[in-house]
């Protein structure tokens, strides 16, 4: 195969040796009378390194050029792939795979930096955990995929009803938390509650079949139920709790108007 040495990339001082060491190949190769792709390359070297013009046939030089146009194109191709690939990775590593939400991982990351800026700037922060109750029961009647499809519009469902500037993350199986940043109380914060629950309860109509579940919701709020990350999670996910072991009460400590207890209301 003919061999083809891009002269215009080497430095001088390699073009020199290049030169140097292909001559003494060249000169042996011409004592014992043989000939090869080597002659082609030393006198392109030749020719560059003394700004000679090429002599080679046109036909040549066009295939030559055709081919490295080929080949830049190709890497173009291939750059361009791996900068995607990449992109696509570091969208999964921040994404939930279902639902296309923040994942646990990255939530945790914003949450640090969340309670960083409240505490620099003395704001209120707050947090909502969400369980969806009764979902169980949907996977174990119609089954996985219907249980993940059940997953994906309720996700929908809590992304439209926060605020802009809200983090909703899945943060596993059926939980999902919702971050509020820079919320400027407690009232507001069980308002946005409040309204994630009226949109999540109600029914879902999935592949013929009308689905309900509950959402229960815990509140807590920095920096009055905790100062740390953990502190703060445990307490919004302790009064999830409470709000789902009594079928009555719609997600903890939510305003008046929340408190509905007809079937429409607490099921979604």
């Amino acid at each position: 195969m003919r061999k083809i040495l891009n002269v215009d990339k080497l430095q001088p001082r390699v073009v020199t040796g290049r030169i140097g060491r292909l001559a003494d190949r060249h000169a042996r190769a011409n004592e014992a009378g043989a000939t090869g792709a080597d002659d082609v390359i030393l006198d392109a070297l030749l020719h560059r390194s003394k700004h000679v013009p090429d002599t080679r046939p046109a036909a040549y030089q066009s295939s030559e050029l055709s081919t490295l146009r080929a080949i830049n194109a190709r890497l173009l191709r291939e750059v361009e792939a791996l900068k995607q690939r990449e992109a696509h990775a570091l969208r999964l590593a921040d994404r939930d795979g279902l639902t296309g939400l923040y994942n646990r991982r990255r939530m945790s990351e914003l949450l640090e930096e969340s309670i960083a800026d409240a505490s620099r700037f003395g704001l209120q922060l707050g947090i909502l955990f969400i369980d969806l109750d009764g979902f169980k029961r949907v996977n174990d009647r119609h089954g996985h995929a219907m249980g993940d499809e059940l997953l994906i519009t309720v996700a929908g469902r809590i992304a439209t009803r926060a605020r802009t500037g809200d983090v909703v993350c899945r943060y596993g199986g059926d939980e999902f938390i919702v971050l509020l940043p820079r919320v400027p109380h407690r009232a507001a914060a069980l308002e946005v509650a409040a309204t994630i629950a009226s949109r999540v309860n109600l029914p879902c109509e999935l592949g013929g079949k009308k689905l309900r579940v509950t959402a229960a919701i815990g509140v807590s709020m920095y920096p009055e139920d905790g100062r740390s990350a953990a502190e703060l999670l445990e307490h919004a996910d302790e009064l999830m709790y409470r709000a789902k072991a009594s079928l009555d009460d719609p997600p903890h400590d939510l305003p008046a108007p929340a408190r509905r207890r007809d079937d429409k209301s607490k099921r979604c």
